[in-house]
């Protein structure tokens, strides 16, 4: 799910820069406050379709930024925690938070969480369930509509939705489609990607079936 706004509220300046420019990166929509009591004033002011609240914050912490939310919003909330703590989790879901994210924070499981919570809340079908393969004519559709793809289209949108999830680095890419190791140089998989997601009419970021993970290599989204 794109177009979509997030609330962050996250005290340590350089961590709140990373997530803010992974998830803009990502094509979310992200309002970044440093301050429970600026959160509050931003959550009263504006719409919000999923908040990353961190739990320790000047002003209002966490659990007192959610609480004044559900108060007017069921929207998902992720709570960002430095603490292994039984009790502020059993306060936090008492509060509505939906699911836990313990610090340092990881980019690519961020956004795990985030696409999760958005699955669960907006409901809708998945891209891969978009697709559909005809293996004894190798032939593809998208949403029912014929896509005339060339051979080698055909066995690389084979072979991510065989594996649709998982992220394929290049080496792998290489290896298993063209049969070659990857030099570090040749560009083909990349141009066969770009020619695959016209194909899609998915070819402007961000992109909503083949996803590129940066310095790791690509994936079919689930």
């Amino acid at each position: 799910m794109r177009d979509t706004r997030i609330l962050l509220v996250e005290d340590d300046a350089p961590l709140a820069e990373m997530m803010q420019s992974f998830l803009q990166e990502e094509g979310f929509t992200v309002v970044c406050c440093h301050d429970g009591n600026v959160a509050c004033h931003e959550i009263d002011q504006q719409s919000f379709d999923l908040a990353v609240l961190d739990l320790m914050l000047p002003g209002r912490d966490g659990l007192e930024i959610c609480r004044h939310l559900r108060k007017s919003s069921d929207i998902p909330v992720l709570m960002l925690t430095a603490k292994d703590d039984d009790m502020v989790a059993t306060a936090s879901l008492q509060l509505g938070v939906d699911n836990y994210l313990q610090k340092p924070i990881r980019p690519h499981l961020l956004l795990a969480h985030i696409e999760a919570l958005l699955r669960r809340s907006y409901p809708a079908n998945t891209p891969v369930q978009d697709i559909h393969l005809d293996s004894a004519t190798y032939t593809a559709s998208l949403k029912g509509i014929a896509l005339e793809l060339t051979s080698g289209e055909y066995q690389l949108l084979a072979y991510l939705y065989e594996k649709a999830g998982e992220i394929i680095s290049r080496e792998q890419l290489y290896q298993d489609i063209r049969g070659i190791p990857f030099d570090g140089i040749d560009r083909a998989i990349d141009l066969r990607i770009s020619t695959l997601r016209k194909k899609l009419n998915d070819d402007q970021p961000p992109y909503r079936y083949i996803k590129t993970v940066r310095s790791k290599g690509y994936l079919l989204a689930l």
